[in-house]
């Protein structure tokens, strides 16, 4: 009797505890079930949030265009989706003498006609300021060009940003650039030189290298506006210049252009990246500030090596979560550098492959 007893004792504890568990269980599971509603993981939130690109762009060389020729080029831009396409010129691969005679060749002709036919906008991202203030000025006017850190001018790259006389000739040799360099959105991507190599002197060194090219920006534009009144101009936020100014102020017409070429592509963007991008969303306006990516950069995973083209490493669903991340700050204009998508990347890796990474780039931005 003392062991039934027992025995029947022991049978309700289990039971009272497996109803607990099972209580337990259910509401863990609700918990969980409404957490997962309203905190989507990241990826979660990356499929479901409604993009909303106006600008879909790419930023190519010349070249690029060339080897495939302009019209397969454009046509496969066009049935990525995208809306914008860059020519790009820098002082080490494609000159701006090269893209001068691209334009006024028989297939820069056919580039234009074609963007057009297309609704396609033709704008020039250019690392162009050794042309605007010519190097051989030096002899007679060092005080032109930069202060080096050993304290030397140097007339290598860049310019003194607070030299008036200096900013003089920049404004009319940006204007009579602009009589060629014509974007059908009058947005003006005319950018430093391509190094990390500012100004020391004693009123430049006062300022940041973003606060150095903000100045040369507002020179610009202001020169620009007097030939093109829609002219706006970039503020190219790129490696060092990422950080955000704070003694110097955009004039109304300049918008960020953000280009986190130093991030890691095989994780989300970084908190310090995200921090200085939210930053710099509160000196210049989100509504047109523009991202400048990588993800089809073919130049840039390939180190630049022409001989040793690779794969692109981005997936979709990696350009997906970054597009959601800038989408969610109030961006509206994303580009990407698609340098090297040509003749060569198409004989190596094939045009459907090639179709395929500007089509899926183009449905992301497209929200398909």
């Amino acid at each position: 009797m003392i062991v039934q007893t027992k025995y029947f004792g022991m049978m309700i504890l289990r039971g009272y505890f497996n109803m607990k568990t099972k209580s337990l269980l259910r509401i863990s599971c609700s918990f969980l079930f409404v957490m997962v509603l309203l905190f989507p993981s990241y990826d979660s939130f990356a499929q479901k949030s409604q993009i909303e690109v106006e600008k879909r762009g790419v930023v190519v060389y010349p070249s690029d265009l060339t080897s495939v020729g302009c019209e397969k080029w454009v046509n496969m831009a066009n049935d990525a989706g995208l809306n914008v396409i860059a020519l790009h010129s820098d002082t080490r691969l494609e000159t701006l003498p090269k893209l001068k005679a691209f334009l006024e060749s028989e297939q820069g002709e056919v580039f234009l006609a074609e963007c057009k036919k297309y609704g396609i906008n033709v704008e020039y991202e250019l690392h162009i300021l050794m042309e605007l203030l010519p190097r051989q000025l030096f002899n007679q006017h060092p005080d032109f060009f930069r202060v080096d850190k050993n304290g030397k001018r140097n007339s290598d790259y860049n310019m003194c940003f607070t030299s008036k006389e200096a900013l003089k000739i920049v404004k009319k040799n940006v204007v009579e650039m602009a009589h060629w360099i014509k974007p059908t959105s009058h947005r003006y991507f005319f950018w430093t030189d391509d190094v990390q190599l500012y100004c020391n002197c004693t009123e430049c060194g006062i300022y940041s290298p973003s606060e150095q090219v903000l100045l040369y920006e507002n020179s610009i534009l202001e020169a620009l506006k007097e030939y093109d009144p829609k002219a706006t101009v970039a503020h190219l936020a790129y490696v060092e210049t990422v950080v955000p100014p704070e003694k110097v102020k955009p004039l109304p017409g300049i918008f960020l252009e953000f280009a986190p070429i130093q991030r890691d592509y095989s994780k989300p963007l970084n908190d310090k990246l995200k921090t200085h991008l939210k930053i710099n969303l509160e000196i210049f306006p989100p509504e047109t500030a523009q991202i400048l990516e990588y993800w089809l950069d073919v130049s840039m995973f390939s180190d630049w090596k022409s001989d040793k083209l690779v794969k692109i490493p981005c997936s979709k669903e990696q350009c997906r979560r970054d597009v959601v991340l800038y989408e969610s700050m109030g961006i509206k204009s994303i580009t990407t550098f698609g340098a090297w998508i040509n003749g060569n990347y198409i004989q190596k890796f094939g045009e459907d492959y090639s179709r395929k990474i500007l089509r899926e780039y183009g449905e992301v931005l497209n929200n398909e």
